[in-house]
């Protein structure tokens, strides 16, 4: 297989999350072998625009796709990681170009290779230097023109910085930390692995904590009816944690909703929906009215209604130390908004 260069930047949020989730759904891929990555760049933006700085990486892998089947996955990772760029070098949350593909030479309505900017950019080039092959075919162009732009005035400033440290190791050193300041000892047998426990605990229950939007789900479309009847998940278990102190705080979740125009959600993205709104630092109020508003945005239905039940931890084990002590919260939208029978009728189900 040919060797496969890449570029990646990113300027928008946790610029090192965004490179790195693209790192993994590449190496992810059957289809695709990430052999190598450059050191992480960072990089003043070109044009006229004020936005922050880049990110800049180069990735070699190897591939099974063809140049158009390689550019269609490069746009499905760039869209996952919400990718919105309205104006040409203007600031985006990923940016992937292919730059060389072996030593091919071709053009096309939608890809050029190598890039047709490539041996204009700094941020392109000097990532490329850290992992081109010295026996490539381009490898002496790259280094001699690195040489040229960096003696002509370059408005662009390019430092090499060091990787941060990942999540996890940034949370196994905080609760190491805490550990110490409640009076501890992290070296103690009973608690030696508490830091790496808690890190991975971390990543399950704030899983959706980066991420904007419920994506894993799919719209079906039925006949369209004028007595469209409500749809109704009840008992849904949920966990999440309290912003104010994070604790725990759990219980159930009951989803009801009036179809529109025929379309529908699979029941079972329901309770995912629940999840997704759940992993996070949140309040109960907050997970009530997302569940409905992200609902409404994915259904366009005629009302939307929700109800959570659930123990606060912050509530029975601190403060007031009521135990069993139970929070109930409602949201309603559209024809349970408006409609004091109908919504009448989803409590009365829930009894």
């Amino acid at each position: 297989m040919e060797s496969i260069y890449l570029s990646l930047g990113s300027n928008i949020g946790n610029r090192q999350e965004n490179l790195e989730k693209a790192i993994e759904y590449l190496g992810n891929d059957k289809n695709l072998i990430v052999d190598q990555v450059s050191e992480y760049y960072e990089t003043s933006p070109v044009g006229d625009i004020v936005q922050d700085n880049f990110l800049n990486i180069a990735v070699k892998v190897f591939t099974t796709y063809t140049p158009g089947e390689l550019l269609k996955q490069i746009h499905k990772i760039e869209a996952f990681l919400k990718r919105i760029r309205k104006v040409h070098w203007g600031p985006r949350t990923l940016d992937i170009d292919i730059i060389f593909w072996g030593n091919k030479q071709f053009k096309t309505s939608e890809l050029t290779v190598p890039h047709q900017e490539t041996f204009n950019r700094l941020f392109v080039l000097i990532p490329l230097l850290d992992i081109y092959e010295k026996t490539g075919p381009f490898y002496s162009q790259i280094k001699e023109t690195i040489m040229i732009l960096e003696q002509e005035e370059q408005d662009q400033k390019i430092t090499r910085v060091p990787k941060k440290d990942s999540r996890t190791v940034t949370i196994e050193r905080a609760i190491t930390t805490l550990l110490v300041a409640i009076g501890d000892d992290p070296k103690r047998e009973g608690i030696v692995e508490t830091p790496k426990r808690v890190a991975k605990m971390y990543q399950e229950i704030f899983a959706s904590q980066s991420q904007d939007d419920f994506q894993d789900y799919k719209v079906f479309k039925t006949p369209k009816k004028d007595n469209a009847q409500m749809v109704l998940v009840k008992d849904i278990p949920f966990y999440s944690m309290c912003e104010h102190h994070m604790l725990p705080f759990f219980g159930k979740v009951h989803v009801a909703y009036i179809p529109q125009n025929g379309k529908i959600i699979g029941l079972s993205k329901i309770p995912r929906l629940v999840d997704f709104v759940s992993r996070r630092l949140s309040l109960q109020e907050k997970i009530t009215s997302d569940i409905a508003e992200t609902l409404t945005k994915i259904l366009n239905p005629a009302g939307v209604a929700v109800m959570a039940e659930a123990r606060h931890m912050c509530v029975e084990m601190r403060g007031v130390k009521k135990s069993s002590s139970l929070t109930r919260t409602t949201y309603f939208t559209g024809d349970f908004d408006l409609n004091a029978q109908l919504r009448a009728e989803f409590l009365s189900t829930l009894k």
